[in-house]
C-alpha cells in the first residue's frame, strides 16, 4: 500500500509539472476565449484523473474480537483497550465501510454500558452468551461468527482488517488472501500468534497507543 501512495503522489506531480508549463507558454498569446476553453479542458481532465481507481480511497472493513483484546491489554498494561482511539488508528485515511465489534457476555456481568459505547463510536456490536457444559466448563467465541461476517463483506473491500491475535484465524487469512484481498492484523504482540503475524499483509503491533488512560 505504501507503493501505491508513492505512485499516486508521483502522478499527480507529474500532471502539475506538465500542466504549470503548458499554461505558461499557452497564456503568453491567448485571448479570453482560449483561457476558457483549456480551463474547461483542464477541469475535465482533472476529473478523468481523478476517477481513475488509483485515486479511489482504500475501502476497509475492521473485526474486533473484544474478548483478544480485552485480556491482551489487562495482561500486558493492565488496562483496557480505547476503541475509540483503535478505529481511529486503524481507519486513518481510509474508506471505512463496517466496523464489528463481537462480545462475550459473562454470565455474571452486563456488557449493555460496553456495547453502547462502542455503538456511539460507530461499531456495529454483536453479543454471544457464555454456554456452560455438561460438564461444568464453559465457552463462548465468536470464531465462526466473525468468520462468516468477514465472508459475507469480501465482495465490497478491498482489506480486510482484523484486530485480534488469535492464531485460530490464520486459515481464514490464507483463504481472504486467496480470494485478491489484503489482510492486516492489529494486536498486542505478544499475545498473537507467529504464524498469523507471517501471514498477514501486514501486522500492526498495538500498546500504549491505544490504552484507555
Amino acid at each position: 500500500m505504501e507503493d501505491h501512495e508513492v505512485l499516486k503522489k508521483e502522478i499527480k506531480d507529474i500532471v502539475k509539472q506538465s500542466i504549470k508549463q503548458e499554461m505558461q507558454q499557452y497564456f503568453q498569446n491567448a485571448t479570453n476565449g482560449d483561457c476558457k476553453k483549456i480551463f474547461d479542458e483542464i477541469r475535465s481532465l482533472k476529473k478523468l484523473i481523478e476517477s481513475s481507481p488509483i485515486f479511489q480511497k482504500e475501502k476497509i472493513a475492521l473485526f474486533v474480537d473484544s474478548q483478544n483484546l480485552y485480556y491482551s491489554a489487562r495482561m500486558g498494561y493492565a488496562a483496557k483497550v480505547n476503541y475509540e482511539k483503535l478505529l481511529r488508528l486503524i481507519t486513518a485515511n481510509r474508506q471505512l465501510v463496517k466496523a464489528y465489534a463481537y462480545i462475550v457476555q459473562p454470565p455474571d456481568g452486563d456488557v449493555k454500558p460496553f456495547a453502547a459505547s462502542l455503538e456511539r463510536f460507530g461499531y456495529v456490536v454483536k453479543t454471544k452468551d457464555v454456554r456452560t457444559r455438561l460438564d461444568g466448563s464453559a465457552k463462548a467465541n465468536w470464531d465462526m461468527g466473525m468468520a462468516l461476517d468477514i465472508l459475507n463483506t469480501l465482495d465490497n473491500v478491498d482489506t480486510i482488517i482484523l484486530a485480534s491475535g488469535d492464531g485460530d484465524f490464520v486459515p481464514l487469512v490464507e483463504f481472504i488472501k486467496s480470494k485478491n484481498k489484503r489482510v492486516e492484523i492489529y494486536a498486542f504482540s505478544d499475545n498473537t500468534a507467529y504464524d498469523l503475524k507471517e501471514k498477514a499483509d501486514k501486522f500492526e503491533p498495538l500498546g500504549e497507543n491505544v490504552i484507555l488512560m
